[in-house]
């Protein structure tokens, strides 16, 4: 009885023609070949790579060289290509790099890896990466500088990596990436051409030039000659208008990552409230706060539901009283500015934030005009404030706002700004709510039990049409 292969070596259970070609993708890192991609060389009939690492290598004068531009047309030419076929990219190719994009043309693929951009990187300043998010941005494909783009393409799995690091993956714009910079204290950027350490450092400073305190360290062009590894302020970084190809940018919180005896990073993912039973909504004893400062846990959970925060978001907390709305927000990986007018009320934010591991942004001002130079923001939380603030919220055009109030005579006039009536834009948005009516187990003498109704919260959130 014969033998049946499937997978990357055989034909596919339907029947597909097997790839007439394996291409081996050859790691460069600066140093000399090793005996593999050596063997792999001296075999090629096509070569595709940068025109510095192509000439850096021992590639045959029989072999056909494609210069990478683009990747698209390179593709092409390897899928036609009947014969033994090499390509060269910078580090670890199977890690941020071409391999997968080789796969999804349907071609085998073997690797002969270098060490990776991002672990030389962080070797070159000493500093350990397991606990460190990793994001690649690919550069906007409309000739805009991307900020403007959706961040729903970082792609985190969920899920810590087997060594303990957390990806975010391909196809992260720019402004997705700084919200991972403002949520994480130490974050590896792989750049792309329009979205390079320049405009990574202007998202960060925003408007205002008020970015989180972060510094960059730039590393251009390792394991070559020209190697450089440079340390800049957000400003310093924005105001520079050339950069080298690649570029790997680590963004660090130097109080948090660098400072002696810093244990680094925060756990990457922080998934929700770290206490009994873990999840979302924590009891609203896990918060400092004033009488009626706090988001009852039953309202919260279903605002963090349509909320949706995530790795690679930003959400503004509005009103944010005692931030357990903003801080929950954080815990599961979202990048978070908490606006709040009381003086007592930001310090008991800060107090919060402290206790459940998480660091975010707090403005102290009064809403409207406290919102004017944040960054864009992608959801919005609306804790307090008149339709003037609902409607400085939908004007910014973020994916959804939801406000929350306990009286009904407000409701009205909420739902008409959050569908976008009275504002100068033309757009309206789709609204919907819900009352949230709840009752809490309270315990009487002698073994009994009686359910406590809970002050009534309304609920409204606004989405784009």
């Amino acid at each position: 009885m014969g033998t049946h292969q499937n997978g990357p070596s055989g034909a596919s259970p339907s029947g597909a023609a097997k790839p007439r070609v394996t291409v081996t993708v050859i790691g460069f890192d600066g140093s000399p070949p090793g005996p593999a991609a050596r063997r792999a060389l001296e075999q090629a009939t096509l070569v595709v790579g940068n025109i510095r690492h192509l000439d850096a290598l021992p590639v045959p004068e029989s072999a056909r060289r494609i210069y990478m531009g683009g990747l698209g047309p390179a593709l092409t030419r390897l899928a036609l290509h009947d014969g033994s076929a090499v390509v060269v990219a910078s580090g670890d190719p199977g890690y941020f790099g071409v391999v997968r994009a080789l796969r999804e043309q349907g071609l085998r693929v073997r690797t002969v890896p270098a060490v990776s951009s991002i672990a030389t990187a962080f070797g070159r300043i000493g500093l350990a990466w397991e606990d460190a998010l990793v994001v690649a941005v690919d550069p906007p494909a409309d000739g805009t500088d991307g900020t403007s783009r959706e961040p729903s393409k970082v792609r985190t799995g969920g899920r810590a990596a087997k060594d303990g690091g957390f990806t975010a993956g391909h196809g992260a714009s720019l402004r997705a990436a700084a919200n991972l910079c403002r949520a994480y204290p130490k974050v590896a950027v792989l750049t792309g051409e329009g979205a390079g350490p320049r405009e990574l450092a202007a998202e960060l400073l925003g408007p205002d030039k008020s970015g989180p305190a972060r510094t960059l360290v730039v590393a251009q062009r390792l394991g070559e000659p020209e190697e450089s590894v440079e340390w800049l302020s957000l400003d310093e970084a924005a105001e520079r208008h050339i950069w080298g190809d690649p570029c790997v940018v680590l963004c660090l919180d130097e109080a948090q990552v660098l400072a002696p005896g810093a244990a680094g990073g925060l756990p990457v993912p922080l998934a929700g409230w770290s206490g009994p039973g873990g999840g979302w909504a924590a009891p609203d004893n896990a918060f400092v706060y004033r009488s009626g400062r706090v988001l009852a846990a039953e309202a919260r959970a279903l605002v963090l539901a349509r909320l949706a925060p995530r790795p690679g978001t930003l959400v503004w907390d509005v009103g944010a009283g005692s931030g357990s709305v903003g801080i929950e927000c954080a815990r599961l990986g979202a990048a978070v500015v908490a606006v709040e007018r009381d003086p007592d009320s930001c310090e008991r934010i800060d107090l919060n934030a402290t206790m459940h591991q998480v660091r975010l942004r707090v403005v102290r001002g009064q809403a409207p005009e406290a919102l004017l130079d944040l960054p864009q923001p992608d959801a919005v939380f609306l804790g307090g404030g008149g339709a003037d603030v609902v409607r400085a919220a939908v004007g910014r055009d973020p994916r959804i706002v939801v406000a929350a109030m306990t009286a009904i005579d407000r409701v009205a006039e909420i739902k008409g700004a959050l569908r976008g009536e009275g504002g100068s834009g033309g757009s309206r948005r789709r609204v919907d709510g819900a009352l949230i009516q709840s009752s809490r187990l309270v315990s009487l003498p002698g073994d009994a039990h009686r359910f406590a109704a809970q002050d009534p919260v309304f609920v409204l959130w606004s989405e784009r049409s």
